[in-house]
């Protein structure tokens, strides 16, 4: 809005809706005539709210003239009850000023404004720190351009709430801030770590304040030099140490400090620290040298020496110190390690512990030969282990399938969930890992198992099953194992058939996409086949059969004995005449069997 619009009705309309802060802020570009101003400051009293709310906003404003806000400076204090008269001042020349009829509370608020406002005079600022109303009082202490002797005045003012106030100004110097780390509200001195840039005996004091808020936000928020950060991290102190932790940037050589020290939490809010400074989300121990790394391994927790253990760089005698340790799920952490000296594998395969040789069964760096001594060792645990192994050795996995339970029902969990899994999602685009091959003795030990995930693997992973043996193992109670079965490429076209009337419907569903797949996939054209063996189509056919009958897919009449009518040399082809071997013509699919004969063959296999 142009200021040669603007009008007093405009700005009360603006203070009402916005506030008194916010509409001197919003409007002072461009500012405000100081007529305006004026015509604000003299408004009748007709209605004390409205000029109360006006005289708030020129106090308030940060552009008004500055002998403008002495004059009603000076009229508020003598209006105000509880302050003497001044002789020798100015006041509002107005023959009857709103400001002697609104209320006390009304009068505060003027003057709590004019002792924020940076053109106050600074002999009006020492009457507002004397003021009775600690509210003008507080806001007085806040001023930045108020006089040295009025800051000590106010470090002893009676209400806390200035005082508190006081602490936070950017004038204190250190004479004053002194005053305030002597007084005895902690809330008080901890308003004295808003110091943007504090002295280092400031720093010190508040770091050793009795008050653990007031230590705890020094140490945390102030700014201060390294050395005081490195005093700060070597005092022992577990709340000291977690509050340093608590800041957004920390030197290298204070989180070096701070893993030493003898409190758990502060070395796992360290290391929780250098972890998340790593952008590549690498492990937070390549940052730690072997002293580090040796302080934690003698002194640390379990927690912090499993840590240790599964560090990706470990030198050989950190793991020889760790291979001894007490605990078992250090032990573990460091057999599971992709670091492991092989020497210190060899050393735990002789100790006959399982939980560590469970894990070191599932470490991919393991070399072949102490695989298969894990295995000699029978037990359950590394056994079901070696199942989960991906770059297990197929011969070694299929004796184990066989002579192993524990083995194969985990390995066929993993085996069949996966294959099934992504078979079953085409969005994937990846192709599922290969079943194991087994032979029919092997997929019968497993299909005598009593869990039908085991019995899924031996039908899907044995190529030899006879149809017959798939017409057996399509009864079997379990729909998975029936599925299988029918999925098998060996399945007879009738047990497809027949097992589309399966009561379950997933069955039901996994026979009829068989039996379409089969379907597809006899429908080739014959022309391929026979030019893959070398056969020559014949362009002209010596006994032509009538239209409609004859097709691509005909066979080439065969000579007979008994027919007299001579066959003509082009009717076999001239790669017959270059190759006899080629001259075999591919025969015709049989003729499929009468109904009788297939209806005893199904009553046969049921």
């Amino acid at each position: 809005m142009s200021t040669d619009t603007l009008t007093a009705e405009d700005i009360l309309a603006r203070i009402r809706r916005d506030g008194v802060r916010r509409a001197a802020l919003a409007l002072r570009k461009p500012p405000v005539p100081s007529r305006l101003l004026q015509e604000l400051a003299t408004l009748p009293a007709d209605d004390t709210d409205t000029a109360a709310l006006a005289l708030q906003f020129v106090a308030a404003y940060p552009l008004a003239p500055s002998h403008l806000l002495e004059e009603i400076a000076n009229t508020a204090l003598d209006s105000d009850p509880a302050e003497p008269a001044a002789s020798g001042h100015s006041a509002l020349r107005t023959p009857q000023s709103a400001i002697h009829n609104i209320p006390h509370s009304a009068i505060s608020a003027v003057l709590a404004h004019l002792a924020t406002n940076p053109r106050t005079p600074p002999h009006l600022l020492t009457r507002f720190a004397a003021h009775a109303d600690p509210v003008v009082r507080a806001q007085a202490a806040a001023h930045p351009q108020l006089p040295s002797r009025e800051l000590f005045a106010l470090t002893a003012d009676p209400d806390a709430g200035v005082r508190r106030t006081l602490a936070a100004n950017p004038s204190l110097r250190l004479p004053h801030q002194a005053a305030l780390l002597a007084d005895t509200d902690p809330s008080v001195r901890v308003h004295l770590t808003a110091t943007a840039a504090p002295q280092a005996q400031l720093a010190l004091a508040l770091g050793a304040d009795d008050s653990a808020v007031v230590r705890t936000h020094a140490v945390a928020t102030l700014k201060v030099e390294e050395d005081l950060l490195l005093g700060w991290a070597a005092c022992d102190e577990e709340d000291v140490q977690l509050a340093l932790l608590q800041r957004r940037e920390l030197p290298a050589e204070v989180s070096r400090v701070l893993l030493h020290s003898p409190h758990p939490s502060v070395r796992r809010a360290t290391v929780a620290a250098i972890s998340a400074n790593e952008a590549d989300g690498a492990h937070a121990a390549t940052q730690l040298d072997d002293i580090d790394l040796l302080f934690l391994a003698t002194r640390g927790t379990p927690e912090e020496r499993a840590w240790v253990a599964s560090a990706p760089v470990l030198a050989r005698p950190l793991q020889s110190l760790l291979a001894q340790d007490a605990d078992p799920a250090v032990r573990a952490a460091l057999a599971a390690n992709p670091a492991l000296d092989e020497a210190v594998a060899r050393y735990f395969t002789t100790r006959n512990d399982e939980p560590v040789n469970a894990a070191l069964a599932r470490n991919p760096a393991v070399s072949a030969d102490l695989v298969e001594e894990l295995a000699a060792t029978r037990s359950p645990a590394v056994l079901a282990a070696l199942a989960y192994r991906e770059n297990l050795d197929p011969r070694l996995a299929t004796f184990l399938l066989g002579h192993s339970p524990d083995f194969r029902r985990h390995r066929a969990l993993l085996s069949v969930s996966a294959h099934n899994d992504d078979a079953t999602d085409g969005a994937t685009g990846n192709a599922p890992p290969p079943l194991p091959e087994l032979d029919l003795d092997t997929a019968r030990i497993l299909l005598a198992d009593s869990l039908p995930t085991v019995r899924v693997l031996a039908v899907a992973a044995c190529p030899a099953w006879r149809r017959a043996d798939l017409y057996d193992i399509a009864r079997d109670p379990a729909p998975a194992v029936r599925i299988a079965a029918i999925r098998h490429p060996n399945a007879a076209d009738e047990l497809l058939s027949d097992w589309q009337a399966d009561p379950d419907p997933l069955v039901a569903a996994a026979a009829r996409e068989a039996a379409e797949t089969r379907a597809r996939a006899r429908t080739r054209p014959v022309l391929s086949v026979r030019a893959t063996h070398g056969v020559t189509p014949r362009t002209s056919a010596p006994n032509p059969e009538p239209a409609g009958k004859a097709g691509l897919d005909a066979a080439a009449p065969r000579p007979n004995l008994t027919d007299s009518t001579p066959v003509a040399p082009s009717a076999i082809g001239d790669s017959a005449i270059s190759n006899p071997q080629s001259a075999t013509p591919v025969t015709a699919r049989p003729a499929a069997a009468p109904d009788l004969f297939s209806k005893l063959k199904r009553f046969f296999w049921q």
